[in-house]
This record gives C-alpha cells, sequence and structure tokens, in this order.
C-alpha cells in the first residue's frame, strides 16, 4: 500500500504511477461531476480527472494536495489546457502530473484551488466549439 513507502515524494509518485498504470486517459469519458470515486470504478478519465484522483488519495494519507489548472506543451498534441496537482513537501509545493503527457517543468500555472470548482477556466452555458487558441506566454 502507498502508507507502507517512505514519506515524501516517493510515496507522492508511487501514487502518479500507480495512476497512470491503472486508468485509462480517454477524452469525453467524464465531466464535471465526475468524482475520484466514478474514476476509481470506472478506470478511465481526463487530466481534471487524474488530478482529483490523485488529490483524494494524498488527502486519504494526510499528504496536503491541491489542484492546479494551467496550460501545458504536451509530447505528443498540440499544447493545451492542463489540469495537474501539487502536494507540501518538506515546506514547498511540489507539482506531480499523473498523466504523463508533457514536460512539468513548463507547465504554466493559470490557478490554484482545493479542486476544479475553485478553478474553472471558463463558465458555459449551452453548445460551444473552440475553433482555435493562440495563448501567449512571456516569462517574467
Amino acid at each position: 500500500t502507498f502508507a507502507d513507502l517512505p514519506k515524501g515524494y516517493t510515496r507522492v509518485q508511487a501514487i502518479c504511477d500507480w495512476i497512470y498504470n491503472n486508468i485509462l486517459y480517454q477524452s469525453g469519458s467524464s465531466d464535471s461531476t465526475t468524482t475520484a470515486r466514478d474514476i476509481l470504478v470506472n478506470r478511465a478519465g481526463v487530466c481534471r480527472d487524474f488530478a482529483h484522483l490523485g488529490i483524494a488519495i494524498c488527502r486519504a494519507l494526510n499528504i496536503p494536495a491541491r489542484f492546479v489548472f494551467g496550460y501545458m506543451p504536451f509530447y505528443e498534441a498540440q499544447p493545451d489546457f492542463h489540469a495537474i496537482f501539487e502536494v507540501y513537501l518538506e515546506n514547498q509545493w511540489v507539482l506531480f502530473d499523473a498523466t504523463r503527457m508533457g514536460p512539468i517543468d513548463q507547465f504554466v500555472r493559470i490557478g490554484t484551488g482545493l479542486d476544479a470548482k475553485d478553478v474553472p477556466f471558463a463558465t458555459v452555458y449551452g453548445e460551444i466549439e473552440l475553433i482555435s487558441m493562440s495563448p501567449l506566454i512571456e516569462r517574467v
């Protein structure tokens, strides 16, 4: 079990590894009402779900964790919005991405919260279609 592993980074990385190896990344498999329990049962989700599941497991082990929303240059797909999580280890917050979809050191944070409800990137009523996305990112 995760509780049997050394505390700290090793334990959280093992949680990410388990999620990566046991949950299928599948677009359209969930929505904003999907819970961490749903992800465990269905074994499929998107980045938001991977982050929520990581947060839930960490919190169950008394590891402070929070949701992070941002922009990611992916390894195999076009850059896009992305959700990951971070945990408080040794007096600092450390980012983790159980999807392994892109270089975490190039992740651009847009918002942080307890879960996705705290950092919505849009409020939408009705049908929409993304036509294009042209983010401008500048290092400050």
